[in-house]
């Protein structure tokens, strides 16, 4: 068979296309041919979508920065400085020459905070430690004079003192006044700055010098019956063992007084150790307003970005399940078409 034949063959016996595949042919032919938007428009919407990211971000920035600026700040740090200023200028006016009967009377909320005193009537050791922070320098020496003049005005002394200025100005005093008022100059020199730190200790003595003048009292009494031996008719042994037994009582009797001399003394003065220091500059000066501007805009866009990361883990089930079902339909109407092209 010729090439000729063989075509002629196959043109006779070309393949019909059934009526269902001409009657789709047919319908798609009928529907208006889709047109592709312009290049313009696709770039258009490309960059809209491009723009919303930056947008996002900085509106995020901008409230954060606003809520930075426009948010109070904590007036926790202020409190201290604040009162113990106003404690101060109390003081002051008490030194420069209150009216009777006010100038050792702590304001109302001094009086809740009072340390504790000495028992009248009973012999104690008293000694307490104050650290106290000022604002600077200048407020260092205003404390320290203050402080002077208050353990003179109670009627006491200053036993020690060392003041120094640089980098972080320090004061160090030993103060000593009447156990009595004691109370009352731990109460007036805490109004000097802020109180880092407190400590009071009182030790009773009175059993001590209770016991100390029993026994004085019973040397006196044997010394004097020692002397009276001593005056009568004995012999040399006698009166050299007598003698040496009055010198041994007399030497504790001695002993016994200068004992209880120095525990009175003690318990008559209280010792009180005064340290001042400036505060630190980080705690003192928070910063400039655009550092603390800056620090509560980054504080907020963290929050923003743990509400956004918050979001996107909430709505990512949701987002998976939007996308398996899209696949889902997706697969559905192609084997739709398969089947429809493959009964064709």
């Amino acid at each position: 068979m010729t090439v000729s034949e063989i075509v002629d063959e196959l043109r006779a016996t070309r393949p019909r296309a059934g009526e269902a595949l001409r009657l789709q042919v047919l319908t798609l032919a009928s529907q208006p041919v889709p047109t592709a938007p312009p290049a313009r428009d696709r770039l258009r919407g490309r960059l809209r979508l491009g723009l919303l990211v930056p947008v996002a971000a900085g509106l995020a920035v901008a409230t954060a920065v606003a809520i930075g600026v426009t948010r109070p700040q904590e007036t926790a740090r202020e409190a201290g400085p604040s009162s113990a200023t106003a404690e101060r200028a109390a003081d002051a006016a008490t030194s420069a020459g209150t009216p009777p009967g006010t100038a050792n009377a702590p304001s109302a909320a001094f009086a809740q905070k009072a340390p504790p005193g000495t028992t009248p009537g009973r012999a104690q050791r008293y000694v307490a430690s104050l650290t106290l922070s000022v604002e600077d320098a200048d407020a260092l020496s205003e404390a320290t004079q203050r402080a002077l003049a208050i353990a003179r005005d109670l009627g006491g002394f200053v036993a020690s003192v060392r003041y120094a200025t640089g980098d972080e100005g320090t004061a160090s005093m030993t103060l000593r006044v009447p156990s009595a008022r004691a109370t009352d100059a731990v109460t007036r020199l805490s109004a000097l700055g802020t109180i880092v730190a407190q400590n009071v200790q009182i030790d009773d003595l009175q059993e001590s010098l209770d016991a100390t003048g029993r026994r004085i009292e019973q040397l006196r009494a044997r010394i004097a019956v020692l002397t009276e031996r001593l005056g009568t008719d004995l012999d040399a042994a006698t009166r050299a063992r007598l003698q040496e037994e009055r010198s041994r009582a007399q030497a504790e009797l001695q002993q016994l007084r200068a004992s209880r001399a120095a525990t009175t003394a003690e318990a008559r003065l209280a010792t009180i150790q005064l340290d001042l220091r400036t505060e630190e500059r980080g705690a003192a000066v928070p910063g400039s307003r655009i550092d603390r501007a800056l620090d509560r805009a980054l504080e907020v866009l963290a929050w923003e970005a743990v509400g956004a990361l918050a979001v996107a883990v909430a709505l990512a089930p949701l987002a998976l399940v939007a996308a398996a079902v899209w696949a889902g339909r997706r697969a559905h109407r192609r084997r739709d078409e398969s089947r429809l092209l493959g009964a064709s």
